[in-house]
């Protein structure tokens, strides 16, 4: 069940953290919630999504490897855009990256999908994922081209430079009603919720370059 989830969140003692708790409690209402500031191994991998502070995170960068190598679901909370320190766990491509400034329906959809199998980047933290990705100068790609249909890779690409719909459609000599319908194709063939998700996904599967 879904609901039926156990939450390990590792973040010092705050309103915050005490308001995220209340929340996993009562949206997830027949889970298990710890909150701590400390790794407990047995306790961690117990669980179905481990939270885990920045700050916190970047002093237990080796474990939080380990745990995420022997195949824990594990989800960055950052509440400071820009951290450079932060680079190596992006690098680490976790199951999650949570921006702080999360309203909590998109925080509980976020936390079903990655329970599902699949990942959910903030878009405030989509930026800090692409620069990541481009500063490993990708240049070989090997995208599966019968996952998309051409045009639809075409758009892709493009959604990976940056471009908004208006100007893909400009791009393409597209109408802007056709590239939204393109775009939506391309979030459920590639299982994201949304476009940032969907380049996050496209740049580190190597498919495209920026």
């Amino acid at each position: 069940m879904i609901n039926d989830m156990n939450f390990y969140f590792v973040k010092k003692p705050s309103l915050l953290r005490d308001g995220i708790q209340e929340l996993l409690k009562r949206r997830f209402n027949e889970s298990h919630i710890i909150c701590c500031n400390q790794f407990n191994y047995e306790e961690m991998n117990e669980a179905s999504i481990i939270l885990i502070d920045v700050n916190e995170a970047l002093t237990k960068l080796d474990d939080i490897e380990r745990l995420h190598n022997e195949g824990v679901k594990i989800v960055l909370w950052v509440e400071e855009l820009g951290l450079k320190e932060a680079k190596p766990l992006f690098k680490m491509g976790l199951e999650g990256y949570l921006y702080y400034d999360i309203d909590e329906e998109t925080l509980v959809q976020a936390l079903r999908f990655i329970f599902e199998g699949k990942r959910y980047v903030s878009p405030l933290l989509g930026g800090m994922l692409v620069d990541v990705y481009r500063e490993s100068h990708i240049k070989k790609t090997k995208p599966p081209l019968d996952l998309l249909s051409r045009r639809e890779w075409e758009v892709l690409q493009l959604l990976v430079k940056g471009y908004n719909n208006v100007r893909i459609a400009d791009e393409l000599f597209l109408s802007d009603k056709t590239v939204k319908n393109y775009v939506s194709s391309i979030l459920h063939k590639l299982h994201v919720p949304d476009r940032t998700n969907a380049v996050i996904k496209a740049l580190k599967k190597q498919w495209l370059y920026l």
